[in-house]
């Protein structure tokens, strides 16, 4: 059967769920994911997306190819922009920059975490 919080999006924009990127297995993309603590519920968006940019800074991420957001709670997923062959640096540096994207526009308003996804319980 399909979990359909599987398939949900890690943020909205302007009350929308943000679609993520189609998964097509003839392109390859590079997903850096960071773990956060259930502790961490107790934070702002915009908090929890500095401790998501800090860590991806710190190098305290995976890289995978999809986004293990759908499979794990307390996991915020960020696709990074670019080759798929890019060195982990590169990778870490372009998800950082799309993290701190979304820190900008959590603060103006635009966009909030799916704090339901990332908070779940996992069975």
């Amino acid at each position: 059967m399909l979990n359909v919080s599987r398939m949900q999006s890690m943020f909205y924009q302007d009350g929308e769920l943000i679609p993520e990127p189609e998964y097509d297995p003839r392109q390859v993309s590079n997903w850096v994911n960071v773990f956060l603590q259930a502790s961490d519920h107790e934070f702002d968006d915009e908090t929890i997306m500095r401790t998501v940019s800090m860590k991806i800074h710190n190098g305290a991420g995976t890289i995978s190819s999809l986004p293990e957001h759908h499979n794990r709670a307390l996991c915020v997923s960020i696709k990074a922009p670019g080759e798929y062959n890019s060195d982990k640096a590169s990778i870490f540096a372009a998800a950082e920059l799309q993290s701190d994207f979304y820190r900008q526009e959590i603060r103006t308003g635009r966009v909030r975490i799916n704090r339901e996804l990332l908070f779940r319980r996992d069975d």
